[in-house]
């Protein structure tokens, strides 16, 4: 039961849950659970049942209704099922949105990264594939796969995947509002590498998820901005520069809603084909980050600098690869193989060291914070690498490999994933 003195007394004012009647008549309003872009959490105790306990997330005003729509019928179709939170109510009041779910109790994130066991990263993994696998078989992309939104209660050994504000369904036409029925409750790759959570501290950085407002925005047909002479040839193909007549090429616009680190490369580099695998990629990204003990393990600061990240861990070949697949051009200067992945996590959770043999890498020496040393990091090692591996943590590192294959097409899927790790 929520004591009356853990309510915060901010929460009284107008813009708080508490100033809306039908929350104020139904529940005692207690601490902020979480807050993001998108809405901000509360636990709330609920008044016709003292001691029962919800989640009531109030969504930004500013939520666009479509997104809103989307959330609650995905929540309607999936809540309660294969590790995705329940729905109970969810109300609307003017110009608020009200979502009540269930309240699950879990683990703080910053526990988990500090001390999270092999056994209890193959469990995060497989419950994740697990929900991942059922809202990809609705034809659902979550869009917003990271640490944060998969819960986890190690008392109880269960998970809960939570947050459906920036999902997408697949080959489903835009509905508006009404259609959802809302009811109440009565009963430059150098700096770029150095960016990589390489150097000391608990890395538990407070990134939002992004909501790209230029989701596959058809640009208007003859726009002056974008008039072309179309005799004018670009002069800067190939060129590590832009030019002019390139700059007044109508933008290619796409979905790129996403937590920044957790973006897919298809994503950053504008793929007009989408698919679910972008949140298989997310879901590597996520069991790095808990091999790692360090979220995020990417910080960039805008899609150039993610996309010179991407290249340093996986290397340059694969991200041009799968450019010239969907005809871009993307350009590194130097090339460079990627890392071993098995070096690289045990780098970041415990620190680069020094060199054991007489061998100097130049390349990692110059790409990573304390690595004066020239300790290498390269991808030639990695298949010895995982030789060395106990079983348990191998299996760890052949799924986060699995997940985090640059080319979509190679990459595994869900269910794929899901029988690996039976």
């Amino acid at each position: 039961m929520l004591d009356g003195r853990v309510v915060d007394n901010k929460l009284l004012h107008l813009e708080e849950p508490s100033s809306s009647s039908w929350v104020k008549d139904n529940f005692v309003v207690g601490d902020v659970l979480g807050s993001g872009t998108f809405g901000t959490v509360y636990a709330v105790e609920c008044r016709r049942s003292p001691g029962t306990l919800y989640a009531m997330k109030e969504l930004t005003r500013n939520s666009l209704p479509k997104y809103v729509a989307t959330e609650l019928r995905i929540l309607q179709r999936c809540g309660g099922e294969h590790n995705i939170v329940r729905m109970h109510a969810a109300h609307r009041e003017k110009d608020r949105v009200f979502i009540v779910m269930d309240y699950f109790e879990h683990t703080p994130m910053r526990e988990i990264l500090a001390s999270i066991t092999t056994k209890e990263i193959l469990e995060y993994m497989k419950n994740l594939l697990i929900a991942l696998q059922y809202l990809h078989s609705k034809r659902i992309i979550h869009r917003d796969v990271k640490p944060s939104n998969f819960l986890f209660d190690r008392k109880r050994k269960r998970f809960c995947l939570i947050d459906f504000g920036l999902c997408e369904e697949l080959g489903r036409c835009s509905s508006p509002v009404k259609n959802v029925r809302l009811r109440s409750i009565n009963g430059t790759q150098r700096r770029a590498a150095k960016r990589l959570c390489l150097e000391s501290g608990t890395g538990m950085g407070g990134e939002d998820s992004e909501n790209d407002e230029s989701r596959v925005v058809e640009q208007r047909k003859g726009s002056e901005r974008h008039r072309l002479d179309t005799s004018l040839k670009c002069n800067c193909f190939a060129q590590p520069r832009v030019c002019s007549i390139c700059q007044k090429r109508p933008v290619h616009h796409v979905n790129k809603a996403g937590t920044p680190g957790f973006r897919a490369p298809e994503v950053l580099l504008k793929s007009s084909e989408q698919t679910p695998l972008m949140d298989i990629w997310a879901a590597g990204i996520t069991f790095l980050s808990l091999l790692c003990g360090r979220h995020p393990v990417m910080r960039p600061a805008d899609d150039h600098e993610a996309i010179a990240q991407l290249s340093t861990v996986f290397g340059t070949a694969p991200l041009q690869l799968l450019a010239t697949k969907i005809n871009a051009s993307l350009l590194f200067c130097p090339a460079f193989p990627g890392l071993d992945i098995v070096k690289f996590v045990r780098a970041v959770r415990n620190g680069i060291g020094s060199r054991a043999d007489g061998h100097e890498c130049r390349i990692c020496c110059n790409l990573f914070f304390e690595n004066a040393s020239g300790v290498c990091l390269c991808k030639t090692s990695e298949q010895s690498s995982l030789r060395e591996l106990a079983p348990d943590e191998r299996q760890v590192f052949e799924v986060l490999k699995k997940c985090l294959v640059v080319d979509p097409s190679e990459r595994y899927d869900a269910e794929m994933l899901g029988a690996f790790l039976s």
